[in-house]
């Protein structure tokens, strides 16, 4: 049983942080410990969305807002009485400014989170939308069935979706790091402003690439195989694209199989 107390302690500070707040209507606030960092916001969900908002404040505010899904309630099944589980089930836990969030009720369960500005987001839900407005920021958002829409951020984004469109809007761009949009049934459509200076790479394996900045287009570069049992030497150009706007900076990918990449200047 020795090695299980370790656990048993994290859970209790857990437990220590977020009891005082009001979790019986689906609202906890989780206090700013250290306000000299930024914080960092990880929040999964299985079967709902994700939305970020920011406010003046410095706690971050996790709700889940009550279901409008409606459950057949048996008032007995052979002589039998149903006891009710609990709607919600949610985890949040806080470590050295970073906070990690989960809800893993079954059916459909939304979260709305309010940060911050100056907080970093990794966000992914399976089966909902990710949504985030107002960040300043590292901030990634991910969905496997559902669509991404990143609005108002400063900083860099990496944003994915297996089966939704991606929509950005960028106030402005970190030229430090990287940048990733990608879907594989989706289109992505991006707005950086006007005087960001990035390093293009694009790639629409069914689609089309659209945008109004003046690019500096160069065509795609071969991919080589030498040495293989079947074949000496192959040479296999792909629809990949590369290019600059003003002059060239920090690398930007964006890549989708099914859509169309659209990218806008603000």
């Amino acid at each position: 049983m020795k090695p299980l107390l370790p656990l048993w302690g994290l859970t209790l500070a857990v437990c220590a942080l977020v009891c005082a707040q009001d979790t019986t209507a689906g609202r906890v606030v989780v206090p700013a410990r250290n306000t000299t960092q930024p914080r960092v916001v990880n929040a999964a969900s299985t079967h709902g969305n994700i939305t970020v908002k920011t406010y003046n404040g410095r706690e971050v505010i996790v709700e889940t807002p009550s279901s409008s899904r409606s459950e057949r309630r048996d008032q007995t099944v052979d002589g039998l009485h149903r006891i009710d589980l609990p709607a919600r089930g949610l985890v949040v836990e806080e470590e050295d400014n970073v906070i990690t969030v989960r809800a893993s009720t079954p059916g459909p369960e939304n979260l709305v989170i309010t940060v911050p500005v100056d907080t970093s987001l990794h966000l992914r839900s399976t089966h909902g939308n990710v949504e985030a407005d107002g960040v300043h920021g590292e901030v990634e958002g991910a969905s496997t069935n559902g669509r991404v829409t990143l609005t108002n951020i400063s900083g860099t984004v990496v944003a994915s979706s297996t089966n939704g469109s991606l929509k950005i809007d960028m106030d402005r761009v970190d030229p430090g790091k990287p940048m990733s949009f990608s879907s594989v049934n989706g289109s992505i459509d991006v707005t950086l402003p006007a005087d960001t200076k990035a390093n293009l790479k694009l790639r629409a394996v069914h689609g089309s690439v659209w945008s109004d900045f003046d690019m500096k287009l160069t065509g795609g570069q071969p991919a080589t195989t030498t040495g293989n049992s079947d074949v000496r030497y192959r040479l296999e150009f792909d629809r990949t694209i590369y290019g600059s706007i003003n002059g060239g900076g920090a690398e930007a990918s964006f890549y989708t199989v099914n859509g169309r990449i659209t990218i806008r200047k603000k």
